[in-house]
């Protein structure tokens, strides 16, 4: 088991949940996609991996997959996070509703920084 920030039972539980409601969100929006991108275009050392894949594609082929890493004990728990600043910037002017999905990102960066103690709501879409 990898050690690192340490987190809570309650605090991953609650990062679990959230990451299956973000995978689903991706997935209804049409964002999910069934192949990853070519192998050298997920080796990007840029924040988000911006210079090579798109949003939707980091939160499914480099996020996703980490935060998974760490709540199984074999990537270091995150001390830090601010990805809805971003997520903003990317989601802005999309015709779909995206919404829940910006509000499930600032739960996640809230959840992990060690705010998240107040119970999860939906953002309100239907």
């Amino acid at each position: 088991m990898v050690t690192g920030s340490s987190s809570t039972a309650q605090q991953r539980c609650a990062v679990a949940e959230v990451l299956a409601r973000l995978r689903a969100e991706l997935q209804r929006l049409d964002l999910w996609e069934v192949s990853p991108p070519a192998a050298d275009r997920l080796g990007s050392v840029q924040p988000f991996s911006w210079d090579t894949l798109m949003f939707p594609q980091w939160l499914q082929w480099q996020f996703l997959p980490r935060m998974s890493a760490a709540l199984d004990g074999q990537e270091l728990w995150p001390s830090d996070s601010a990805i809805h600043p971003y997520a903003e910037e990317c989601l802005a002017g999309r015709a779909d509703d995206v919404r829940e999905l910006l509000f499930l990102i600032q739960t996640l960066d809230e959840l992990i920084c060690g705010a998240g103690a107040a119970p999860m709501v939906s953002s309100g879409r239907h």
